[in-house]
């Protein structure tokens, strides 16, 4: 199962400023004692099942996929949607925010990496240099729903190129690389007592559960207010450029459209492969991804409040845009999707009927795996080992390019 996180820490969605729970586990070759080949930046985010039926980053489901990551050597983001255990706010009727949510840790992955640049990283090689690293977007259940949704990553990565130097995308930039250099201090300081600022290595490994806690600086207010002094030192000493904003950044207001104090882009920012990894995909996937309006118990509560069916119609040119794109990523990037054949909650048909279909069409990097026995929750006996077997496969296939 899981370690300890190595990192443990908050973000801001760049939906609305919801303050996310979020945490950072280090594949073994990251380890200064690791005799594993060196870390090659590769990266992935799992997110959880839905949260008003108890879904969060502790899921057991997300434990395995997230471990079997690590193995293979990606370094691992989990987090809670907003709504789900500590994290604020409630979860919404769309999931437009959740994609925020997700799009806020996956962005602030990247950065992360981008500046976590210890020495024991091994100079790149001809072979390092021809195949990108990897960015795995996966998930599992309402997650993996969430996961299908996103738009192309170089389409939200975009927003973060240069934004708003006070909004969300500036301060998860910002806590990334705050964040990746103090990670560099520990690791360069001779004797320190941490390997990582999510945890402490030796002392008292019998510990309570609230002293555990205390290491991980899980809602411990002293570890937010050194991390937000952190980021208003790095944002002092930025070198901010001005341009003209149209106001569609989140926590900028639209009436706003003079110049304001922006990041700068960086040119050297590291270049991902994206790749795609759903889990049990509930019903809506097989019917409609960018959008609720599939047959389930929420659906037409959703179309009442948005004011009735015609209310889809009314934007029906932009959703069937961003349903386009959510498809077309599944098949222009490296995509498995796995699901069981006794699950409640996927028709079976329409599932077989969508996998086949962007399977089947020319060029595509869609696969997928249909476990026999499997429910949704994988409980079934053997079922999970034949989970974390595809998984890792998987996994280890993008490694290795």
């Amino acid at each position: 199962m899981l370690p300890r996180p190595n990192l443990s820490f908050t973000l801001p969605s760049i939906h609305d400023n919801t303050k996310l729970d979020c945490r950072i586990y280090y594949p073994p070759c990251l380890h200064s004692s690791s005799r594993s080949p060196p870390y090659r930046r590769n990266a992935a985010v799992v997110a959880h099942p839905y949260a008003p039926l108890g879904g969060c980053y502790d899921d057991p489901v997300v434990a395995i996929i997230a471990s079997t990551l690590l193995e293979v050597g990606f370094m691992v983001a989990t987090f809670n949607f907003r709504g789900a255990s500590s994290s604020d706010g409630r979860t919404s009727w769309t999931s437009k925010p959740e994609r925020a949510d997700y799009m806020s840790i996956a962005s602030f992955l990247v950065y992360y990496i981008h500046y976590l640049r210890p020495p024991r990283h091994s100079p790149p090689t001809s072979t390092d240099t021809a195949l990108p690293p990897t960015l795995l977007l996966a998930g599992y259940s309402y997650g993996a729903m969430v996961t299908t949704q996103l738009p192309p990553v170089e389409s939200f990565l975009s927003q973060f190129s240069s934004p708003p130097a006070h909004s969300a995308f500036a301060d998860i930039r910002l806590r990334a690389q705050h964040l990746a250099e103090q990670q560099i201090i520990i690791d360069t300081t001779p004797a320190s007592p941490r390997k990582s600022l999510g945890m402490r290595v030796g002392g008292n490994e019998d510990a309570s559960p609230q002293k555990a806690h205390e290491w991980l600086g899980i809602h411990s207010p002293d570890r937010e207010e050194r991390i937000r002094k952190g980021v208003k030192d790095l944002l002092s000493r930025s070198h901010l450029i001005h341009r003209k904003h149209d106001g569609n950044i989140a926590g900028i207001s639209r009436e706003l459209e003079h110049e304001v104090p922006c990041l700068g882009k960086l040119d050297d920012l590291v270049e991902f492969r994206s790749a795609y990894l759903v889990v049990s995909p509930p019903l809506g996937i097989v019917t409609n991804l960018a959008t609720l309006n599939f047959s389930n118990p929420f659906s037409s509560w959703s179309r009442r409040k948005r004011g009735g069916p015609s209310s889809t119609k009314t934007h029906g040119g932009e959703v069937g845009q961003e349903e386009t794109e959510a498809e077309a990523k599944l098949m222009r990037n490296p995509t498995l999707a796995i699901y069981g054949d006794q699950d409640g909650l996927l028709s079976l048909r329409k599932a077989r009927d969508w996998t086949k279909q962007l399977s089947s069409t020319e060029g595509s990097q869609f696969h997928h795996m249909e476990v026999s026995g499997a429910g949704h929750f994988w409980v079934e006996e053997g079922v999970l080992y034949e989970l974390r077997e595809a998984v890792f496969s998987f996994a280890s296939r993008l490694v290795e390019g």
